[in-house]
């Protein structure tokens, strides 16, 4: 029972080879999951980009520093043409 005297639907105790048989066939939808989410973020990366036309600026440690600045010259100041 929980605290409000309701009795709490709870899934049955089983034997071992029973619950890891179980486990495993999750086990296997969970592994699809995962591949499915990751070809879905792959997706993402490669989706086009357009160039930033707005000036941004941040406040950074030192003050205020612009868009390239604050992303590094390493990373392009480019962002994906939708929202993620």
């Amino acid at each position: 029972m929980s605290a409000n005297g309701i009795a709490m639907k709870t899934p049955p105790v089983v034997l071992p080879q029973e619950w890891e048989a179980a486990r495993e066939q999750l086990l296997v939808k969970e592994k699809a999951l995962t591949r499915s989410r990751d070809a879905l973020a792959a997706e993402r990366r490669r989706m086009p980009w357009t160039a930033v036309e707005k000036k941004y600026e941040f406040d950074g440690p030192n003050g205020k520093v612009s868009m390239p600045v604050a992303a590094a010259p390493s990373v392009p100041t480019r962002l994906p043409t939708s929202p993620i």
